[in-house]
C-alpha cells in the first residue's frame, strides 16, 4: 500500500513537470496564433484597427481607391486607408496588403526591404501628369493700338489719318492707352464704334 502511495506522489511529480514544461510553449503559440489571426483579419479587411503593444498604424494615401466596408455607394471612395501591422513589417508587405486599391497611375518605390517599426503614414505618388491646356491668343489677327502705326490704325472703324496720330502722340507722351474707355476719350467716339474697334483691335 505504502509502494503505490509512493509511485502515486511520484508520478503527480512527473505530470506537474511536464505540465511547467509545456506550458510556456502552449502560451507562446496561442499568443502566435492569435497575431496570425489579426493579421490574417487585417489583410482581409486593411482598415481594421488593434491597438496592441506589438503593434503599429500603417496608413496609406495618395493615389489608391479605398471603398470601406459597408459602404453605401462609390460616393464614399477615399484615397486614405490606416490598418494595424505587426512591428517591422517592410515596405513590400505593405504594398501587398493595399494592392487592391492601387491604381493604373499608383507609383510605387523600389524599396521593398525598409521595415517600420513606428505607425507612420505613406504617401502612393502618380504617374498621371495634369495636361495643361494650350493658351489660345483671342488677340491673333487684331491690330495693338498701342503699337500700331498710322496706316494700320486708320483700317479701324472711325479712325482716320487725324485720329491715327492723336493716338500715336498721347501715347508718346503719355505711355500705353491701358482702357477702350480711355481711347474713347481720346478719340471723343460713341460706344457703338469703340464696339467695332474692339473687334479688330487690342491694347
Amino acid at each position: 500500500m505504502r509502494r503505490k502511495k509512493e509511485i502515486i506522489i511520484i508520478a503527480i511529480i512527473v505530470v506537474a513537470a511536464i505540465i511547467l514544461i509545456i506550458l510556456p510553449f502552449i502560451i507562446n503559440n496561442t499568443s502566435a496564433t492569435s497575431k496570425d489571426s489579426n493579421a490574417q483579419s487585417g489583410a482581409n479587411n486593411p482598415s481594421i484597427i488593434d491597438n496592441s503593444d506589438d503593434t503599429i498604424i500603417i496608413t496609406v494615401y495618395g493615389e489608391i481607391t479605398y471603398l470601406p466596408p459597408n459602404s453605401i455607394s462609390d460616393d464614399d471612395i477615399t484615397n486614405e486607408l490606416s490598418f494595424t501591422a505587426i512591428k517591422g513589417i517592410t515596405y513590400g508587405e505593405i504594398i501587398n496588403r493595399v494592392s487592391t486599391y492601387l491604381t493604373n497611375y499608383s507609383v510605387v518605390d523600389s524599396n521593398f526591404t525598409k521595415k517600420y517599426n513606428d505607425s507612420t503614414k505613406i504617401n502612393i505618388k502618380s504617374s498621371c501628369k495634369t495636361i495643361e491646356e494650350p493658351i489660345i491668343n483671342t488677340n491673333e489677327g487684331k491690330i495693338n493700338i498701342n503699337t500700331a502705326t498710322i496706316d494700320e490704325l486708320t483700317t479701324l472703324h472711325g479712325v482716320g489719318e487725324k485720329r491715327a496720330n492723336r493716338i500715336i502722340d498721347y501715347i508718346s507722351i503719355n505711355g500705353e492707352i491701358n482702357s477702350f474707355e480711355e481711347l474713347k476719350k481720346l478719340l471723343g467716339v460713341s460706344d457703338e464704334i469703340i464696339t467695332i474697334i474692339k473687334e479688330k483691335a487690342f491694347l
